[in-house]
This record gives C-alpha cells, sequence and structure tokens, in this order.
C-alpha cells in the first residue's frame, strides 16, 4: 500500500489529466445521449481506475529494475554493469548518467593510486624502522665498548641520545601497528610495579642530566594486559613528563592505588596508576583535545612537539580496555597528571 501512495503521488499530474478527459468524455456522451450516461459513466469511471492501477505497477516494477541496475553497477563498477543501467533507463537521460559513470571512475582510479601509494609508503617506513635498528644496535655496541675513551658527561649524553632516537624508532612502529589488519595482542599478568620500574630505567639519563627528582609509590598491584604495549604506553607519558617538568627543582612522580570498597563493591574497584611533573601544565582550554592527533596546543613549550605521544596512550588504552584521563585538578596549582585506570579482574577470569 506505501509503494502504491508512493507510486500515486509520483504521477498524480498524469492522474489528473486522466480525470479531465473523463470529464471531457462525459460531457461529451451527455450531449450526444443524456439517457446513455449513467450506464456510460460507470464504465469510464472504472477504466480510469484500472489504467491508473496498471500504470502504477507497471512504474514499480521499471522501478525496481532500474534499482536492481544501479545495485549491480556500484558492486561491480565495470563496462557492463554500465551498460546494464544504461539498458533499463530512459535515453533522455544516458548522457547524464554516463558522465556521472565517468567522473565516479576517475574517481575510483584516483583512490586506488592514493591507496598503492599509502600501502608503499607505509611498507618503506617499516622496512626503514627494522633496518635502522641495525645501526642502533652497534652504536649501543661502541659505546659499550668505548665508554673508557669518553667521559663520564658524554658517556650519559650519547646513551640519552642513543635512547631517545630508539624511543623514536618504536614509536613509529607503533603507528603502524595501529592501521595495521591482523595485530596478536598478549595479554598476561602483569605486576604494575615491576613495569614501572622497567619503564623508568629508560629514562635514568634523562633524570640524571636534568637533574629531575622521580619518586614512585605504588601498591602492589596485578593487571592483565599486553606488557610490550602498556610499557609504550608509559614511555610515552614519562617522556612528556620529563620533558615538561621544571628546568630547575624538577620532579616526576609516579602513584599507583586500588579503590578500596566493602563486599561487592571491592569487585568494581580500579586499579590506578598516575604520573605526574610539576611543570607549567596545560592550559584549561587545551586539556579536552590533549589526546587528538597531532595537537600540540597553545602553551609556547610545547609548539615543537609532535602531538603523538599521547594520541598513541590514548588509541592503545582503547584497544587494551584500559581508562585514560588528565588530572585536571593539578593544572590550577601548577602541574601536570595523566592517569591510567585498569580493570581488577580476578584470576579466575585470567584462565
Amino acid at each position: 500500500m506505501k509503494g502504491m501512495r508512493i507510486c500515486l503521488k509520483m504521477r498524480l499530474h498524469w492522474i489528473i489529466l486522466l480525470l479531465l478527459s473523463d470529464l471531457f468524455f462525459t460531457f461529451l456522451v451527455w450531449l450526444a445521449n443524456p439517457g446513455a450516461l449513467r450506464s456510460l459513466a460507470f464504465i469510464i469511471l472504472l477504466y480510469t481506475l484500472l489504467a491508473a492501477a496498471a500504470g502504477c505497477a507497471v512504474e514499480r516494477i521499471k522501478v525496481s529494475v532500474k534499482l536492481k541496475a544501479w545495485e549491480a553497477y556500484f558492486e561491480r563498477q565495470g563496462e557492463y554493469g554500465e551498460q546494464e543501467l544504461l539498458a533499463v533507463t530512459d535515453k533522455v537521460w544516458h548522457k547524464a548518467i554516463q558522465e556521472a559513470f565517468g567522473l565516479l571512475n576517475a574517481e575510483r582510479m584516483q583512490n586506488s593510486e592514493r591507496q598503492q601509494e599509502l600501502l608503499s609508503y607505509q611498507e618503506f617506513i617499516e622496512a626503514w624502522t627494522h633496518e635502522v635498528k641495525t645501526p642502533l644496535s652497534l652504536s649501543e655496541l661502541v659505546l659499550e665498548n668505548r665508554r673508557e675513551e669518553m667521559s663520564d658527561h658524554v658517556y650519559r649524553r650519547m646513551q640519552y641520545v642513543q635512547r631517545m632516537v630508539g624511543m623514536d624508532v618504536e614509536r613509529i612502529l607503533y603507528y603502524a601497528r595501529l592501521h595495521a589488519e591482523h595485530v596478536d595482542y598478549k595479554f598476561e599478568r602483569i605486576f604494575l610495579p615491576e613495569c614501572v620500574k622497567d619503564a623508568l630505567e629508560e629514562f635514568s639519563g634523562v633524570a640524571e642530566e636534568k637533574g629531575v627528582a622521580v619518586r614512585v609509590e605504588t601498591a602492589p598491584s596485578w593487571i592483565v594486559s599486553d606488557r610490550r604495549v602498556i610499557g609504550f604506553m608509559l614511555s610515552q607519558i614519562l617522556g612528556n613528563a620529563f620533558k615538561y617538568t621544571k628546568k630547575t627543582g624538577g620532579t616526576v612522580e609516579i602513584a599507583g592505588w586500588e579503590d578500596q570498597g566493602e563486599g561487592k563493591e571491592k569487585e568494581k574497584g580500579k586499579i590506578h596508576l598516575a604520573v605526574r611533573d610539576n611543570g607549567e601544565g596545560a592550559p584549561q582550554e587545551d586539556v579536552p583535545f590533549l589526546f587528538d592527533k597531532g595537537f600540540t596546543g597553545s602553551h609556547p613549550g610545547r609548539q615543537n612537539a609532535t602531538g603523538m605521544g599521547l594520541y598513541f596512550v590514548k588509541k592503545y588504552a582503547e584497544i587494551l580496555a584500559v581508562d585514560v584521563r588528565v588530572e585536571e585538578e593539578r593544572i590550577p596549582a601548577g602541574g601536570f597528571g595523566i592517569e591510567l585506570i585498569f580493570p581488577v579482574v580476578s584470576p579466575r577470569e585470567t584462565i
């Protein structure tokens, strides 16, 4: 019934013309033979209704055929689908359809070329990141073998530079991993204080070089996640903390705690891990956008940043079902903090 109403609405002007024709012929019958008007008027009306119904039925079939032809074209997107569509379409539309096909085909070819270029670029970057690990490993070996020939100050600086380059290479690999079709994550029980300790070892040279005091106070908590990805996320957060802490008297604090509750409420608890620094923090207006890709904000000290570190943290947090947030209450008082919130997983759930 709905289809019939739509058909009647689309062909309303033809139906009006048909009714006007009926009125004209009825008037002619009345002029010729007024006595036959009553019997002929019913026949004329019946014919009009049957003609309108037949016209709508034929139109519905034609529309259905055209829709199927359009669907076939978009599925095949080839010359055969185009010819099939033109065969069921009125000739008056052929030129417009062919022009539209030409535009669609050109756009499709351009998209295909762009996808191929992006794929080639991605493969090149992935290959480069794997190849660059060889000179990095060699430089590490040279540093160890030639350590006695360097002063402690030079050695620490070279070690710091090497680690920073290694972290940048790792960041590229994790960026490529975000866009990979198939990625395997290894979930296991992780002792969170140990994971924090491993992540801090990468920044020991930075802390010594910049004179940053590091304070760690974490609860003996266990989480279930991917150890390598969690380590990468911590390295991005710690990298920001060491970078933006105060130049003189800088401190980085790592705090971990568990939600407390009684009875069933304890089962709903969360495990928290916060990384804080005593730097200038971020402007309040920048906070909603800190996890956006490429966002550097209006702070003068962040203009040379890539805006990718916290983006990686947010994306991988979503993958691992970890909540991440900015500790906004620290910003007015000065300082900055990022908090990771892990779900509590019982031993039975990890089996």
